[in-house]
């Protein structure tokens, strides 16, 4: 009685210790990588514009 519960108990645990083993294909990498490019695209384009305003901020106290 006591094997048939603790199997499933047995065989999770099991199968969760295999998940670091299972290779990974290539187009899993490109697709966990996304979103990563996306937050390093918008952190770019955020610091180009802080520049662009810095810049211009720069121009109009010296015209003044």
């Amino acid at each position: 009685m006591f094997a048939r519960a603790a199997l499933p108990v047995l065989l999770a645990a099991a199968l969760a210790g295999c998940g670091d083993k299972v290779p990974q294909s290539e187009a899993a990498k490109k697709l966990g990588s996304q979103p990563k490019q996306v937050v390093d695209k918008a952190a770019a384009d955020v610091n180009k514009a802080l520049q662009q305003g810095a810049e211009r901020r720069q121009e109009a106290d010296s015209r003044q």
